[in-house]
């Protein structure tokens, strides 16, 4: 693979603490609602009445819905969690849109895949080793 760049300054030693996935959503409040009783999530923020802003976490993580037209075509978000098995039989009881069920991927983690009430793809996964060795710990 080739390195080089035409950009001669030097790239700057950047830290990067968090990343926000944003999506686009017709109704924040809907949004907020579908994400924490169907999904798990917990709500962080939110901003104005009616919400055109939010916040929803799973665990540390923060992802951001905001009021706009959603787009859900060529995007996707994946969560890496502890125990995806788990969370899927919680989405499952819930009514959430199962699209790929959990299985083992060639790329070393075990995950599945559902569809948000805007038609987001959301993946959840876990490395099969970590699991595995939660599940043994807590026995």
């Amino acid at each position: 693979m080739d390195q080089s760049h035409p950009n001669t300054s030097a790239r700057p030693d950047v830290h990067c603490e968090k990343y926000h996935a944003t999506l686009a959503v017709s109704d924040v409040r809907s949004a907020i609602d579908f994400y924490i009783t169907q999904l798990g999530f917990w709500l962080a923020f939110s901003h104005g009445d009616p919400p055109t802003f939010a916040g929803v976490n799973l665990g540390a993580v923060q992802m951001f819905l905001e009021h706009g037209t959603p787009s859900p075509q060529g995007c996707s978000v994946y969560f890496v969690v502890g125990d995806a098995d788990a969370l899927h039989r919680f989405h499952e009881s819930s009514g959430v849109e199962i699209i790929e069920p959990p299985a083992d991927r060639p790329y070393g983690l075990r995950d599945y895949t559902v569809r948000d009430a805007s038609g987001y793809r959301l993946t959840f996964g876990h490395h099969p080793e970590h699991c595995s060795a939660q599940k043994t710990s807590s026995a």
